[in-house]
């Protein structure tokens, strides 16, 4: 290598390095800005039937087929996570940390469910997350269909996440995405 070739390198790659940042962060704004316009689109949400404790109950058909209430896990701490899969960055990178999250978690009886907002077909949604994705079926996936789910909860943002205790009330909520701890404690002291 010559002396200005060996100068070069080092820019090439630090330059590549910055355009794949810049693609990871425009796939990120870009599914936020989505689900927020999805939020808002909607319109004003009714007031939604609630557990005892206040949490918005809900019920889902997964892609295995089976029926998900949040008012029949009682006694269970649920994670609840919208996400929209396809081409969403966000959701390729929550939903490995959602599955390690229920592998980890199952023994203390934790359930995770990953709402999907995107209005895929249960098939579209098996082969975006089972097949490109890789997790396994203990992570529990169900289509938001009409956005329903996400209406009751008034979710703006993709990732958006609520961890619900034994008793049916909501312990912790917000976005954890690159923070896998802040996650991983919200589980654990919910837990506990």
């Amino acid at each position: 290598m010559t002396r200005s070739s060996q100068r070069e390198e080092p820019t090439k790659r630090s330059g590549q390095q910055r355009a794949v940042r810049g693609r990871r962060l425009q796939g990120r704004l870009l599914a936020a800005s989505t689900a927020s316009v999805i939020a808002f689109a909607v319109g004003a949400v009714p007031a939604a039937a609630s557990t005892s404790s206040g949490a918005p109950n809900f019920s889902v058909t997964t892609i295995a087929g089976k029926t998900f209430t949040l008012a029949g896990q009682r006694g269970k701490v649920v994670v609840l996570d919208f996400l929209a899969g396809g081409s969403c960055a966000v959701c390729a990178e929550e939903a490995p940390v959602l599955d390690r999250s229920a592998a980890r978690f199952a023994s203390k009886g934790v359930r995770v469910l990953v709402v999907d907002m995107s209005q895929g077909s249960a098939s579209a949604l098996r082969s975006f997350y089972r097949g490109k994705l890789h997790v396994s079926t203990r992570l529990l996936i169900a289509a938001d269909e009409g956005l329903r789910v996400s209406q009751r909860y008034r979710v703006t943002s993709v990732g958006t996440t609520y961890v619900f205790g034994r008793d049916g009330s909501v312990r912790w909520h917000g976005l954890w995405l690159g923070k896998e701890q802040v996650l991983l404690g919200a589980i654990a002291q919910a837990a506990a």
